[in-house]
């Protein structure tokens, strides 16, 4: 049996549906059969979920190969791991032993294990005695606090300093609000950066008055031999005279002076500018950039005083509640773990980290990479016992908005001495119909006429290189299920109505009719509708309710979606704002009025009276339960599930709750908890979408842009997993070329890699059915062939459409068995048994 010694570190690019869970695995048991102690290997992968069925999986394969009297299961076992000789009294010793030891067996979430060396280096890295991790609520509470603490500590003259330049010298009304934006637009990207990152924008000196005068002079003064000509250089001329820079900044010809080479001619309305006049504009120019750039440097320089002042602040509420995300963590481990050698990791977390797996690694965002590197390095040593190995896709990589980013399998690479990289793509998923359309439309992106666009803006050319590039490196896919038949279909619906909502609304509307209709045909078949969006989600969740389909949403609900629900809310709310009659009315026409004597308004503040009393002896939990118990019995079997689940999250809420009953509120309004039953029609974005499949997949939501704007704080940094070394705020594109070349290219690299991103997401939506892709856009509104930077526009070029694009319920691309329905029935089997 191969020795543990000989494995290569390796890093396997996956694509979607090919198995990264059974690599993962078989990596996993070939250290294990090879006589690895559990409590030296880590195999981290997202969710808990995942890695329980890691776990079950591990579990399985050996338990069955230890009882099977055929050998077919220890043949399997050997092809997964590629061990040969491995006997049935090995694995059944492995079993044993795993299941005596199953707490030394770390197979877990990323944030599992970043808290069990957060715990093992505490002081070290700053964090108080029965610190937690808190969730998303939590947080969101904490940062608005921290918002509030940073306002009242700020002198009321530093105050509106900071908010006229954040604004651009205009001040507005929610200045809560304008803070927690900045602040979100910035803090997480800027994290571990030093202070002089936020000043390290040079301004160039303006010409001075000699020049001002000479080019205002110039432009009043030309003479072109075109009215309209010389009557706007004679406007240009009085603005820069005047130093109106918010007027010269939408002046076209201004920017074109300036990126004029020495050799190339400028006309304006067909006629040739002088050599003087071009002098003059240039001039103008040089002024508008030393007028953009010094108000983007006092922009930044703002940004950096709040985000700095709201560290602080958040600091201390965090440390004062012991309450940390897992960014936090992360953040705290890669600053003060750089010190430490493994051999004293290994002495902190009680036992030698000699084997490494991770999974889902397009998702690891560059500050949890460095603080894996170094035990990474330490396991692929080529001198030690140990092993590293990673999987993932980076076609997968949609959560940049969380720091995960495509690129990272480029750092492994690097970084990583000696690693083998291997490509994964053949699909165990999905029928070999949608497979062929993936490739064809992810082979064929360079069709769209932004591909050849080479004079286009900034944008057009981020999302002509995205394309060409993602094009490029695709793989070509193939199925492992030739026995599934399929059907792909790419249609627009009939989408009317004189504004963008109302065709949005028909549209859905008309998606709705045909998910009802899927539904009837083929009840045996799950039904997933993706979309961009979580209003969209909401929208057909609701519409799907009223057409009466059976319909649920990934991440479940916030418990408001009972009514029961919400009239025990209504009961909290009424001592919380008890001159709000709302409330009361609400109860007043429930089967609580009589429990709680309220027949009318006159006694409604005598019933919030004894609501608070209630809440003050019982607490929240208690008060629930009771509130509860009173309506259980007028509720169906939904409301009274929905009931339980309430008394339940009142209970968890108890053990840290708010000075406030609405706190809790506020957290029923926001916390989505899972029904125990799926239903078959369930409807998600396309990123929770990530990890499932479905035999039916409906796609209508890629009407929308693809990328909007940049908007927030750019980074500058020497390597992906390094602190930024220079930080800047956001420029409209039409400002870039008055930026320094590093960060004109740095804002054309944010820019492409959203692009990728989008693309991702678009290839993630098409690869999650085994069956049947149903692709419904809305027709086009300007243009036969759509030329617009959204992804109905991609697929309308890639699958070579030939129809026009604004036709209502016209086809655009077919391809497979629109009777693939015929066998349905038959069990979808793939390499990890029936699905």
């Amino acid at each position: 049996m191969d020795n543990n010694t000989h494995l290569k570190p390796l890093l396997i690019r996956a694509s979607a549906g090919t198995g990264k869970t059974y690599q993962l695995t078989g990596r996993l048991l070939r250290i294990l059969l090879g006589g690895a102690a559990p409590d030296s290997v880590i195999a981290t992968t997202f969710t808990r979920k995942a890695a329980g069925e890691i776990l079950t999986r591990l579990l399985r394969l050996l338990a069955g190969a230890a009882i099977d009297k055929t050998g077919n299961a220890r043949r399997e076992l050997a092809e997964q791991t590629g061990l040969t000789g491995v006997t049935a009294e090995q694995c059944l010793t492995l079993t044993h032993g795993l299941l005596r030891d199953i707490h030394r067996l770390r197979v877990l979430t990323l944030d599992s294990l970043f808290s069990q060396l957060a715990r093992s280096f505490s002081y070290e890295i700053g964090v108080p005695p029965g610190w937690r991790l808190s969730d998303e609520i939590e947080e969101m509470a904490i940062r608005q606090s921290a918002v509030d603490a940073m306002l009242d500590g700020l002198p009321a003259g530093d105050l509106l300093a900071i908010l006229a330049q954040l604004g651009k010298g205009e001040m507005r009304r929610s200045v809560r609000d304008d803070m927690l934006r900045v602040i979100n637009d910035g803090y997480q990207v800027s994290r571990g950066s030093k202070e002089s990152a936020w000043d390290s924008l040079a301004v160039p000196s303006e010409p001075d008055e000699t020049a001002y005068r000479q080019a205002t002079l110039t432009l009043c003064d030309a003479d072109v031999g075109h009215k309209s000509a010389d009557l706007n250089l004679r406007k240009l001329g009085e603005r820069l005279a005047l130093r109106l820079w918010e007027e010269i900044e939408n002046t076209d010809l201004v920017l074109k002076a300036r990126a004029l080479r020495p050799s190339e001619e400028l006309t304006y309305y067909r006629k040739q500018l002088s050599a003087e006049i071009i002098s003059a504009l240039r001039v103008a120019a040089e002024g508008l950039r030393t007028h953009v750039l010094g108000l983007l440097r006092a922009q930044t320089v703002a940004t950096g005083r709040v985000i700095i002042a709201y560290d602080v602040e958040v600091n201390t509420i965090k440390q004062t509640a012991r309450a940390f995300s897992f960014d936090d963590i992360a953040h705290r481990l890669a600053q003060s773990l750089t010190p430490y050698s493994m051999d004293q990791v290994a002495t902190r977390m009680d036992g030698a980290i000699e084997h490494l797996l991770l999974d889902e690694f397009q998702d690891t965002a560059p500050v949890q990479w460095s603080v894996l590197k170094p035990i990474a390095k330490k396991a692929a040593s080529a001198d030690g016992d140990g092993s590293f190995f990673c999987v993932g896709d980076g076609k997968q990589a949609i959560y940049g908005w969380r720091g995960g980013v495509a690129e990272i399998f480029d750092a492994v690479g690097d970084q990583i001495e000696g690693i083998e990289q291997r490509g994964q793509n053949t699909s165990f998923r999905s029928s070999p119909v949608v497979i062929e359309a993936v490739n064809q439309i992810f082979k064929q992106l360079h069709r769209h006429p932004v591909a050849t666009d080479d004079d286009g803006d900034a944008m057009t050319q981020a999302m002509r290189d995205s394309l060409l590039r993602f094009e490029s490196a695709f793989p070509i896919h193939d199925s492992a299920r030739p026995e599934l038949s399929g059907y792909v279909s790419v249609r627009t619906s009939d989408a009317e109505g004189d504004t963008a909502a109302q065709r949005k609304l028909t549209h859905l509307r008309y998606t709705v009719s045909q998910v009802q209709s899927a539904a009837k045909a083929y009840p045996a078949c799950s039904i997933g509708v993706l979309t961009r969006t979580n209003g969209s989600v909401a929208w057909l969740i609701q519409m799907l309710r009223v057409a009466g389909v059976d319909v649920s949403q990934e991440g479940g609900n916030p418990l408001t979606d009972s009514a029961a629900v919400e009239l025990v809310l209504s009961c909290l709310m009424m001592p919380e704002h008890p001159g709000d009659l709302r409330w009361a009315f609400h109860v007043a026409s429930s089967p609580l009025a009589p429990w709680l004597a309220l027949s009318d308004f006159n006694n409604a503040h005598a019933a919030a009276g004894r609501l608070r009393r209630m809440v003050e002896d019982d607490g929240i939990a208690r008060t629930v339960e009771t509130i509860a118990g009173q309506l259980v019995e007028h509720c169906d079997e939904g409301d009274a599930l929905r009931l339980r689940q309430l008394v339940y999250l009142a209970q968890q809420y108890e053990t840290n709750r708010g000075p406030r009953i609405a706190d809790f509120v506020n957290v029923v309004h926001q916390k989505r908890i899972e029904k125990p039953r799926a239903a078959q029609v369930r409807v998600m974005t396309i990123h929770q979408a990530k990890g499932l499949e479905f035999d039916i997949v409906v796609l209508p939501e890629l009407d929308g842009d693809l990328v909007r704007p940049l908007g927030g704080t750019i980074a500058l940094r020497d390597a992906i997993d390094q602190p930024p070394k220079a930080l800047l705020r956001s420029l409209r594109q039409s400002m870039w070329p008055m930026l320094p070349q590093v960060w004109q290219r740095q804002f054309g690299d944010e820019l492409r890699s959203k692009f990728t991103e989008s693309l991702c997401l678009l290839y993630v939506a098409l690869t999650r059915p085994r069956r049947w892709l149903d692709v419904i856009v809305q027709p086009s509104q300007k243009q036969t062939q759509p030329k617009s930077k959204t992804a109905s526009a991609l697929l309308y070029h890639a699958t070579a459409a030939q129809c026009d694009a604004t036709t209502h319920c016209q086809t655009w691309f077919e391809l497979g068995d629109r009777q693939w329905e015929s066998d349905q029935h038959r069990p979808a089997q793939s390499l990890f048994g029936t699905l």
